[in-house]
């Protein structure tokens, strides 16, 4: 116990109030929340552009441009991917996803909403993980320039389908 407390005092006068009392309150500032989101996201005004260390996850303030361009092309791929089912069901073709297909028996607004909403979800989870390991095998930049790929093979398979079914 008195070699503690010696040590604790070589450090300094101040330095003994400032070990026994954890100083520290409230939430950790460097937590992710939806006021990232908002506030730096959206409006610009994050600082953290890069990481301070390199090989490890990391939150960033402000995106990269280019993968805000890739989630916005993913988004609008959605929407295209969209009209295109619903073109291709009034040409007699069948919706192959069990979900979606249970939400176009509902209506089409649902299966519109639903699949613009889970999109921009995945997207902006992607977008805010971008510097993550996900599933210990990729990170969230790359799942959404591989999202952005599938998209883009899934339009073009559906304008195929569109012209042998007419």
């Amino acid at each position: 116990m008195l070699r503690e407390e010696s040590d604790v005092s070589a450090l300094g006068p101040n330095t003994a109030t400032a070990v026994g009392d954890e100083r520290r309150r409230g939430t950790d500032r460097r937590r992710h929340s939806w006021r990232t989101v908002t506030y730096c996201g959206l409006h610009g005004r994050g600082r953290r552009k890069q990481a301070r260390r390199q090989n490890h996850s990391y939150y960033l303030d402000r995106y990269e441009h280019s993968l805000v361009f890739i989630g916005v092309l993913i988004l609008l791929l959605s929407c295209l991917d969209a009209l295109l089912t619903l073109n291709l069901l009034t040409k007699g073709a069948y919706e192959a996803n069990y979900f979606m297909a249970q939400l176009l028996d509902v209506g089409v607004r649902p299966f519109i909403l639903t699949k613009i909403l889970l999109t921009a979800g995945g997207v902006l989870f992607l977008l805010m993980h971008a510097h993550f390991r996900l599933l210990r095998v990729t990170s969230g930049k790359r799942m959404l320039q591989l999202l952005a790929s599938a998209y883009g093979l899934l339009i073009g398979w559906e304008i195929v389908l569109l012209g042998v079914i007419e």
